[in-house]
């Protein structure tokens, strides 16, 4: 992640010495969740509010053009679901049972978005417009926490087990979540003529960051989120 990172600051660099780039910052909140399939047990988990900031880089695809690429390094706090399960039965000889499960997590990631943008009105001298954006976006889990309460019952004993630990990132048995998401993004916003811009989001992972990643266990990832932000390199030719 931290080679990938590198890149795209460096060919950001690279470019600014042949293209007019804009490099901005923006922080916003976000609604996002996770969809909880264990066991093959479909959870009806519920999402949580967070945050978003970071940086971002407008290049545009030529001097006069209103296609720009904007890749981006982002940090996602508080993204996250929690679910309820529960099942009661009985044992051969009719004994009541039952098992309940209730789980929070609670992810910290970076993002790293690149853009496709489309900016509207005339690149040269239109400096009010709207642009839409579509791109993919890689996201690092880098931290966050499960809280699992498990309680089982057996001719009216109870056992319960309270955990509030940090995520144990990895594959495989032991672990909470896999590290590694890809995401299909998307953006609408309005950008002034000083730099200042509003933008809403949505994005969709594509891939399965249980850390099983089998058929009977499965987590995706969605979010959307409204953002502002604020393109310091703004040049007198080029409006965008």
């Amino acid at each position: 992640m931290k080679k990938i990172v590198t890149t795209i600051l460096g060919l950001a660099l690279g470019v600014s010495a042949f293209a007019q780039v804009s490099i901005g910052v923006e922080a916003g909140a976000a609604y996002g969740g996770m969809t909880q399939y264990l066991n093959s047990a479909d959870r009806n988990a519920t999402g949580m509010v967070g945050y978003k900031g970071g940086v971002n880089v407008n290049i545009p695809l030529g001097s006069m053009s209103r296609f720009h690429l904007q890749p981006g390094v982002l940090y996602r706090g508080l993204l996250g679901s929690e679910s309820s399960y529960y099942k009661q039965s009985a044992t051969g000889s009719g004994t009541p049972t039952y098992e309940s499960d209730y789980r929070k997590y609670v992810l910290n990631q970076v993002q790293v978005p690149v853009y496709f943008v489309f900016k509207s009105g005339d690149p040269e001298f239109d400096y009010n417009h709207f642009f839409v954006g579509v791109g993919p976006s890689l996201s690092y889990t880098v931290g966050g926490r499960l809280h699992q309460i498990y309680s089982n019952s057996l001719n009216g004993s109870e056992r319960v087990r309270d955990n509030n630990d940090p995520l144990v990132i990895g594959t495989g048995e032991y672990k909470d979540i896999a590290p590694i998401n890809v995401d299909a993004a998307v953006m609408l916003g309005y950008e002034d003529k000083s730099g200042f811009y509003i933008k809403a989001y949505g994005q969709l992972g594509l891939l399965n960051i249980h850390p099983l990643a089998d058929s009977r266990n499965r987590f995706n990832t969605y979010e959307a989120g409204l953002s502002l932000g604020f393109f310091f390199k703004k040049f007198e030719k080029y409006k965008y």
